[in-house]
């Protein structure tokens, strides 16, 4: 029985260039800084994975003693705040009490209240703080991502390790890990081609936190259900799972109540939008003021603009889902088993299945972004979710090759439709761009916070310029995302790449 193909590339097909023997392949992994996965050949050392272990082990020491010393080496703010809300709930959760809808700061699904519950469990049962349980807790979700990723390669592991580091404490103080993790499992499990595993890792991240529903938004249009199916049926069991727990429990009660503080929220000061208002309050202006559980400019201009950008966010996802469904691509195969044939293993079936997972990963990447910079708010822990994003699209790209290159399936954002070589090499450093662009705006706020965020807050010139360099570079990188992803044009899909003109 013969494996069926991905369908990525509807113009002339070549047959693979045959593997090189394992005696021959080097040890070393990687091609080079984020354009392709690092991989170890059959039978040699992991070399430079020692390297990975030691930067890990010392930047998440770093991270910790940040998170749990508070203010330290000048810093003006601590990231602890969040933590304390979070003992708080889990206290009152653990004891019987309900979802603290009452509490305006309450901005989350239902599931949530899981997450939050699980280091006060490890409170009750041990001598560990909250405050350390729940680092604990991000620890081995942040050591279990690095795992998944550098088995599939190294250069997405570094991407991952550094990324983190970049942002700073706040990524080991926020819960945000938790749906990120789930979005970039949901990746690796189509790469696999396990669509029902897919599926129930969207539901968990979208249980816990909205915004992994949208990787359904950013799925390619299979030319057989049977995999969609399986996929909704995943989702379905983790929206069974949540619920069974809050029945339970008694959180079922209220459980749709974040979405009011949701849409009574301003315009917090770190969002894109609020760029005006922060150079406004630079000049002398009002300032931002203290309001659900974040610092966010008022009065009538901000809540119009807050209410274009809730506006703006559902345009942009309905497009989305319109074009990438209907118009975007013709439909793709979806491998449904690990590239597994009668004879052994099929290198078409895996490379199908990673082909859909870098489409998904890219797509995603590219709306996500488009949602974090027209939101209402933008709080640094959000960038967690775009770096998972990444890692996952690194990860899932073909080994030893330039993603996008012509005969490859794919790029970064799927492209190779009959593109030509230069549009498609021209996606592959976009692609780069991205993945550097996320490392330096994670590090620009890391520096706006904790460290200078109160002269943020009272309109100093120095950071309310860096804050709007920072939203200046979130909006260029959404749009290398969004060109990686958008494809030839209609006239030139389903046509051979255009041979270069000779030279005269």
């Amino acid at each position: 029985m013969r494996a069926r193909r991905s369908a990525f590339l509807p113009g002339p097909r070549r047959p693979p260039p045959p593997a090189p023997p394992a005696a021959a392949a080097p040890c070393a992994g990687g091609t080079g800084a984020f354009t392709g996965p690092g991989r170890t050949a059959p039978g040699c050392p992991r070399a430079g994975a020692g390297r990975l272990v030691v930067a890990w082990l010392v930047t998440r020491a770093l991270l910790t003693v940040l998170v749990l010393t508070g203010q330290t080496f000048g810093a003006q703010q601590n990231v602890r705040g969040d933590l304390r809300i979070y003992a708080d709930w889990a206290s009152t959760l653990g004891h019987g009490g309900g979802l603290p809808v009452g509490d305006e700061r309450w901005q989350y699904p239902p599931a949530a209240a899981v997450v939050f519950v699980l280091p006060e469990l490890a409170h009750a049962l041990s001598a560990l703080s909250y405050r350390v349980a729940f680092v604990c807790l991000a620890l081995l979700v942040d050591a279990a991502v690095t795992v998944a990723l550098a088995r599939r390669g190294r250069d997405a592991a570094w991407f991952w390790t550094l990324g983190l580091t970049a942002l700073g404490p706040v990524a080991l103080a926020r819960f945000d890990l938790l749906p990120a993790a789930a979005a970039l499992a949901a990746v690796l499990a189509v790469a696999r081609g396990r669509p029902g595993r897919a599926g129930f890792a969207i539901g968990v991240g979208a249980a816990c936190k909205v915004w992994p529903v949208l990787m359904l938004v950013a799925l390619p249009r299979p030319r057989s259900w049977a995999p969609l199916r399986r996929l909704l049926g995943g989702l379905v069991g983790a929206v069974v799972m949540f619920g069974a727990v809050l029945v339970a429990t008694g959180w079922w009660r209220d459980a749709f109540g974040f979405v009011g503080a949701q849409q009574a929220r301003g315009l917090q000061v770190e969002s894109v939008a609020a760029t005006p208002f922060v150079l406004v309050h630079m000049a002398g202006g009002p300032g931002p003021r203290y309001s659900y559980g974040s610092l966010q400019f008022d009065g009538p201009w901000a809540r119009a603009v807050a209410t274009a950008c809730s506006l703006t966010e559902v345009v942009v996802i309905v497009a989305a889902a319109l074009w990438w469904w209907l118009r975007a691509a013709p439909p793709t195969e979806w491998p449904s088993a690990p590239g597994l044939t009668e004879a052994g293993p099929s290198e078409a079936g895996s490379a199908g299945a990673r082909a859909v997972a870098e489409v998904l990963a890219s797509r995603a990447l590219a709306l996500v972004l488009v949602v974090v910079v027209t939101a209402r708010v933008l709080s640094p822990q959000y960038l967690v979710w775009l770096l998972a994003l990444a890692a996952a699209v690194i990860a899932v790209r073909p080994a030893g090759a330039l993603p996008g290159e012509p005969g490859e399936p794919g790029g970064l954002g799927g492209l190779g439709e009959g593109a030509g070589s230069r549009s498609v090499r021209a996606a592959a450093r976009r692609g780069g761009r991205v993945a550097v662009g996320l490392l330096a705006v994670a590090a620009v706020s890391q520096l706006i916070y904790p460290w200078r965020y109160n002269d943020v807050v009272q309109g100093r010139i120095v950071l309310s310029v860096l804050l709007v360099l920072r939203n200046l570079g979130m909006v260029i990188v959404c749009w290398w995302a969004l060109r990686a992803v958008a494809g030839p044009p209609p006239s030139r899909r389903g046509h051979p790449p255009a041979r270069p003109m000779p030279p005269p």
